[in-house]
């Protein structure tokens, strides 16, 4: 249910990390997304970018798109063809409309545990890892491997750092 339009839309440093988070995660997986799929790549980021502000206008806060992250993943992992990712694309957006309309999002959020949803996102997580350090670290050789260690030994310092986000 949209939010109160009323309801002032907070931008703090807090949101600009989150942005950039999100921004870390969304369009390296929408590039890939774009790539394996063979998707029209502007069409892709300008599509994302509209809804992301659409969603952010309507609830009053940033949307987390869990699903479509998820999707995106395996979609990249797996090489899946366009057409099919269309025909997942609009039952997820179904299912999600479904759910949410009749309250039974809420009630699986309170049934299925937090450890089942974390090893979704962690396996998910680690095929992703996988790929890129197949494809893509190693493609760049020395220099690739240096910034994926300088990235990640960024990340563990600034994990948890209120001031300056891992961002």
């Amino acid at each position: 249910m949209p939010a109160d339009p009323r309801q002032k839309i907070r931008f703090d440093r807090n949101e600009l990390a989150g942005a950039f988070g999100d921004m870390g995660t969304d369009v390296p997986l929408l590039i890939g997304l774009a790539i394996a799929a063979r998707l029209d790549g502007a069409s892709v980021l300008i599509m994302f970018g509209a809804m992301q502000i659409a969603t952010g206008l309507a609830y009053r806060m940033p949307m987390p798109v869990q699903p479509l992250k998820a999707m995106a993943a395996i979609v990249i992992a797996q090489q899946t063809e366009a057409s099919i990712l269309y025909g997942a694309g609009f039952a997820i957006g179904i299912t999600m409309l479904i759910l949410a309309a009749t309250g039974l999002l809420t009630w699986l959020g309170r049934v299925i545990p937090k450890p089942v949803v974390r090893g979704i996102q962690f396996g998910l997580g680690l095929q992703l890892a996988s790929i890129a350090l197949q494809n893509y670290v190693r493609a760049e050789g020395a220099i690739g491997n240096v910034l994926a260690a300088v990235a990640s030994a960024t990340v563990v310092l600034l994990f948890g750092n209120g001031r300056f986000q891992a961002a």
